[in-house]
């Protein structure tokens, strides 16, 4: 079934390199929090008959966690490939984004990225992010914008600016747009300056639907990718996380007209902090004594997680060092899963409920380490640090696991490992 046709009233426009290197940053940073969302959705979610669903509730309540990681793992995906499009024309990978929650005006008023439990408000939430161009719907109810703005420059402009955009595909159609434009203008192989091997492709990290970058027909191919993954395109999709959702939200509507007290998730905060909010900004500060103990160490496994995503992409290193990062990063990728789960047992403050989440708090400073040899050792030296926090706090902090300091320890020595041998 054909969706509606987008028009062109306000059209993404790409003048410069450097304007397509913001849309494509943008587009990184919107990826990443994406994925956040939807990992802290699924991490919210209830495990065992003891909390108070039925066998048919937990059933649906599995099959949707694993589908929302799926989601999740295909918005990593994207988010390699939106750094593949920056490398393959000579722009770095950016892995940084705002720290949650997002302050308007970063995004789109029609943009809003939080971190909440799967309420069925989250669930249409999600819907209404992954909606395809041309598809009206209203914000969901607890995810309006505080104010409606506009970034839109009313001038062309020569310093790269922040654009509006009514959905991530309206974006990501810009985005190609602009590759065709400057393609024309500039020629290919003028465009297209990037080094190939600095980009993600199967041989270091395995993804589903990653494309590498070397020209027009692959920036394009990867645009599609994204957007037949995520919205569904310019089709009916099945499998686009849109139509996942919708299907989703089907079944749960169906649960609440058998029950209306369904409650699939657990008494998780939104918005959780790992400092106390200034002023009257959102947010929840986890200050409880357990609680905040393991979201520190989460963040800083993620951190971690990222730094080595970051110091495996867009490098001349060896083939083997590079995936020596990326398989550390996805070995963090099980350990801050193991530390997210047990923060949604655990108090948020003093009060019984609600219960604290992650938050994928980012420290100030650049991801990668330049230098190669110097880099491993950090890299290294960090997972240790963790590693051994994790073997005190473990000791008098219920349900933490110590064998997750093994992961750590693993990740480390296979880091040394291509460095030593090149020497």
């Amino acid at each position: 079934m054909d969706l509606p046709t987008p028009t062109d009233q306000h059209a993404v426009r790409v003048n410069d390199r450097e304007q397509l290197i913001y849309l494509l940053t943008e587009a990184a940073e919107i990826e990443h929090g994406l994925m956040c969302t939807y990992l802290y959705a699924g991490w919210s979610l209830k495990r065992a008959r003891s909390e108070d669903v039925t066998p048919a509730q937990l059933e649906a309540i599995d099959r949707w966690r694993k589908e929302i990681r799926s989601v999740a793992m295909e918005e990593m995906a994207h988010l390699a490939t939106v750094n593949n499009l920056l490398m393959s024309i000579g722009s770095p990978p950016h892995f940084r984004r705002q720290n949650f929650p997002v302050p308007a005006g970063y995004h789109p008023a029609s943009l809003v990225v939080r971190l909440a439990p799967l309420t069925r408000d989250t669930l249409a939430h999600f819907i209404y992010l992954e909606r395809p161009e041309g598809v009206t719907m209203a914000q969901a109810q607890g995810f309006e914008s505080s104010t409606q703005y506009q970034r839109r420059p009313h001038v062309t402009r020569l310093t790269p600016t922040a654009e509006d955009f009514d959905t991530v595909g309206h974006l990501y159609r810009g985005i190609g747009q602009g590759f065709e434009t400057l393609a024309e203008r500039l020629g290919e192989s003028a465009l297209f300056v990037g080094a190939p091997e600095a980009q993600l492709g199967p041989d270091i990290m395995a993804l589903p639907g990653l494309v590498t970058v070397l020209d027009l027909k692959s920036a394009l191919q990867a645009v599609d990718v994204i957007v037949e993954q995520g919205e569904g395109g310019r089709h009916d999709n099945e499998e686009s996380h849109f139509a996942r959702f919708v299907a989703m939200a089907d079944e749960y509507d169906a649960f609440l007209r058998e029950d209306p007290h369904f409650t699939p998730h657990r008494s998780v905060v939104p918005d959780p902090l790992m400092f106390a909010p200034i002023g009257d900004m959102p947010g929840v500060h986890v200050d409880g004594h357990d609680s905040a103990r393991v979201l520190d160490l989460a963040n800083a496994a993620y951190g971690l997680m990222l730094r080595l995503l970051a110091s495996g992409t867009g490098t001349s290193q060896s083939v083997a060092a590079r995936r020596a990062q990326i398989d550390g990063a996805v070995g963090l990728m099980h350990v801050l899963n193991d530390l997210s789960v047990l923060l949604t047992t655990l108090r948020a403050s003093s009060a019984p409920t609600p219960h604290a989440g992650m938050n994928f708090h980012l420290p100030r400073g650049g991801l990668a380490l330049p230098q190669v040899d110097a880099g491993a050792a950090l890299l290294a030296e960090r997972a240790h640090e963790i590693a051994l926090t994790l073997d005190v706090l473990a000791i008098s902090i219920p349900g933490l696991d110590a064998q997750l300091a093994d992961k750590l320890r693993a990740v480390a020595a296979a880091l040394v490992t291509p460095a030593t041998a090149a020497s």
